[in-house]
Parts: structure tokens; sequence; C-alpha cells
């Protein structure tokens, strides 16, 4: 780990350029971008993700130098990650760490199939099942079931601070509140919102973090985060809707994981059900934290 006092004289600079030049070129700037927006980075104690802040005389700055993460490639498509296949759905087990956009996910799977379209999306950390499809008829079936919330989902995720209800539910309306770096914040709203509604179980409990299933009746933009981070029980790692940690553990990304989707086929109008083993970063998360081996 790295630490350093911020001189006078670099009052305002941003954080990139200070830990490059402290580096002196040992590391690229790409890798240190990266390490400090998978919260390697701390300002005063608090963990800072963007790389465009800037300092002041006096802050103390860690860094703790990540390694690249070990079996990710996003260059090509994983077999092993197609959970299911057909005619007319694909569906694949995202890796954190890119969009579903034409950029990210698309480009990437494409290789795979041209026609691929996505139906829904997943948030850039965010791992699990996905679903694409390969044909109009089928992405107008899937944007009704959508919309219509027929598409059933379970996600599982590991949140700061100890849970000792079983069960329970959060209920309110949604809407954007600010920016932030770029960035939109959604939380409540007393007018303009849209409906959300989260039902989440109590898996496992530890001293500082809590194991959920959770399952989104509704599906609004970043629901879970903000429900969670209402609750007062952020998602560990999900530095835009959590602040103040109490638990120890900091995950290369937010813990967060579509781990299963159910639907009725187009065709065969029989039921599908889908599950998505959870990522390495979200096993050594569970086996850190409870003891759990998957």
């Amino acid at each position: 780990m790295h630490e350093w006092i911020v001189p006078s004289q670099h009052t305002g600079i941003k954080l990139l350029a200070f830990v490059t030049s402290q580096l002196n070129g040992l590391y690229s700037a790409k890798h240190l971008k990266r390490c400090i927006e998978n919260n390697c980075c701390t300002i005063n104690g608090r963990t800072e993700r963007f790389a465009t802040t800037l300092l002041g005389s006096g802050d103390r700055i860690t860094l703790l130098l990540s390694k690249p993460l070990v079996g990710q490639t996003l260059s090509q498509v994983n077999s092993s990650s197609i959970l299911y296949e057909d005619s007319d759905i694909f569906i694949y087990n995202k890796p954190q760490g890119i969009n579903c956009d034409n950029d990210g996910i698309l480009k990437l799977l494409k290789t795979h199939d041209s026609n691929l379209q996505l139906v829904h999306r997943l948030d850039r950390e965010t791992t699990g099942a996905l679903i694409l499809v390969k044909n109009h008829a089928t992405f107008l079936y899937f944007l009704d079931q959508f919309k219509h919330f027929r598409v059933k989902k379970s996600y599982k995720t590991i949140v700061d601070g100890s849970i000792n209800r079983k069960q329970g539910t959060i209920e309110n309306y949604l809407g954007r509140k600010k920016t932030f770096s770029g960035q939109s914040i959604w939380g409540a709203v007393k007018t303009g919102g849209l409906h959300a509604l989260t039902i989440w179980k109590m898996l496992k409990v530890g001293k500082n973090a809590t194991l959920l299933q959770c399952f989104p009746q509704t599906g609004r933009t970043h629901q879970i985060r903000v429900h969670m981070s209402e609750m007062h029980h952020p998602i560990l790692g999900d530095f835009q809707y959590g602040k103040d940690f109490k638990c120890f553990y900091r995950p290369a990304h937010y813990l967060l994981h579509a781990e299963k989707i159910s639907f009725l086929h187009p065709k065969t109008e029989q039921l599908v059900t889908v599950e998505a083993p959870l990522s390495e970063e979200f096993c050594k998360a569970q086996y850190s934290l409870f003891g759990m081996e998957i």
C-alpha cells in the first residue's frame, strides 16, 4: 500500500494526476484509474472512486495497487457463461465491468451471433443473467413481458450492516434526484416518480454484513441499489449509494448478482428458468464474511 500527504503546491490537482506523478511512471494511468474505480483508494480515510476528484493541501491519500481480475476477459465470449440458447433466445452470465450497450456487451456477444438484441439491461458492475433475443418478433414479445413485469427475477446481494429480520418489503416512488460526476443518482421522490417494489429475504447474517435474496416486482433504474441504501444497508462496494460502511470488506465491484430469471417461452409457452453462477468476487466475499463456500 502507498500513502502520501498532499503538499500545498499540489492543491487543486486531480487525484489521478497526483498518484501518477508520485509513482514516477511505474504504472500506466489507465491501470491507476482502474484501481481508483475499483475502490482501492482513500482520501482522509474515505473510499474515493473518481479519478478526477480535486485534492487539497494536507489530504492523506492511500492507494492499494490491485492486480488485474483473474479469469475474466471481455475480448471474447466465454462459452461457459452461455446459460441458455435456442433459435430465438440467448442468455449470458454477464461479467462485471461492462456496459449493456452497443460498445459493451453487444459488441462482445455479436461475435457469437450478429443478430443479438438487448431486451433489458444490468448496470455496469452488476453480474448475472442477461436476456438477449435473435429476431424482431421475440424482441417485441419480451418488450411486452418486461413492460408488464411478467419476467420474474431474483438477485443475491451482500449489504452493509447486520439485518436480523428474516424478510421485508420496501415500496416507494423512484425518480432521478441529481447527477454526480456524470452519473444519475436515483432516490425516493414525492411526485413524478415511478412505482418501485422490492421484496427481500435474509439468507445469512454476519457481524457487519448480511446476505440477502431480493425479488424486484418492478424494474426501475438502480432499484435494488437504491432500496438497500434507503434501508440504511447499502450494497457493499456501491459507493454511488453508500458512503460510510461499517463492514471492513472492500470488494472489487459492488456485490449485486442477477442469479435467476424466469419467463414463458414465446413459442412453446413453457416456463423457462435460468440460473447464473456467482462471480468469483461474490464467492470470495461470501467465504470471507460468512464462511460460505460455493
